[in-house]
């Protein structure tokens, strides 16, 4: 299986969840998906993502470095920023919305170069 067809398995597997949800009236996913939702589209969130996504690109383990990447953005972003604490949710979905992020980034990439 090439990697485009994984990224696009990946892309429908979520798509497929998200509507789920939203069917079936799941509350935690349709929070989710709002919030964040909200947190991409902030440069906060989108321009560290951007910059890991490219900066480690090639890497072996480039998932895991930017999983640590998105915890460290998310931390950064909640107490230095923001300036005040936050519960586990909101730094998750920070961290997922950086993650969602680079996702995009390389399935554009993967698209593009072929």
């Amino acid at each position: 299986m090439s990697k485009k067809q994984t990224y696009l398995y990946i892309l429908a597997a979520g798509i497929i969840l998200i509507l789920a949800g939203f069917f079936m009236h799941i509350s935690l996913i349709t929070s989710a998906y709002h919030t964040i939702g909200k947190m991409v589209t902030n440069p906060l969130v989108f321009g560290p993502a951007a910059v890991c996504a490219f900066i480690f690109m090639g890497n072996g383990r480039y998932w895991l470095i930017n999983l640590a990447c998105a915890l460290i953005a998310s931390l950064i972003i909640q107490y230095f920023v923001i300036g005040h604490g936050a519960g586990i949710y909101t730094i998750l979905y920070r961290a997922a919305a950086f993650l969602i992020v680079v996702y995009f980034l390389n399935l554009l990439k993967i698209i593009l170069a072929k």
